[in-house]
């Protein structure tokens, strides 16, 4: 594990690491840089990344071992999941947390869409303004058939939005 905040790294370390921590950092910098080849879990929480931010991140090819991401807290609204829902660029994510980001229906709906994820095993969409349309779509997705752990909690999602998920058989393993 590596935690840096806007500090600098040698690039022999930044490419033996597999763990980043990343705190108060441009992340156009971070997510255009090829000296992570090994890394495997990334923590970029709470740097204010916005959509453009995200979008930067989504279209990097920089990080197709990440097996863990957090983005929690970087307002990326509806836009930023959008960008990263249209992302090829994380075939080996398992665990990804996008908790309170604002990401609403919109953004949801848009990842549900999405073919790139099918390998997750873990989602925290907790506190996104997520309400009955997006979780709707989730409920509807073939493409999450490894989900074992979904935390959605401090959505408006409704009753009706979780009988959708509860009669749902795409998610034959979340418990």
């Amino acid at each position: 594990w590596l935690g840096c905040s806007a500090g600098k790294i040698s690039v022999r370390s930044a490419q033996l690491l597999e763990h980043l921590l990343v705190v108060g950092a441009e992340m156009s910098g971070i997510s255009s840089s090829s000296l992570f080849p090994n890394l495997t879990s990334l923590d970029v929480s709470r740097n204010e990344m916005k959509a453009v931010g995200m979008q930067a991140l989504a279209a990097s090819s920089c990080f197709l071992k990440l097996a863990s991401l957090d983005l929690s807290r970087n307002q990326i609204a509806a836009s930023g999941m959008q960008a990263l829902a249209a992302s090829a660029f994380f075939p080996n994510l398992t665990s990804l947390d996008v908790s309170h980001n604002e990401i609403e229906d919109w953004g949801m709906q848009a990842f549900a869409a999405s073919s790139f994820f099918s390998s997750l095993i873990s989602l925290n969409v907790s506190q996104n303004e997520i309400k009955k349309a997006g979780i709707e779509a989730f409920a509807a997705s073939s493409f999450f058939p490894n989900l074992t752990s979904f935390n959605l909690s401090l959505n408006q999602v409704g009753v009706a939005g979780m009988q959708a998920l509860a009669v749902s058989s795409f998610f034959p393993n979340l418990t």
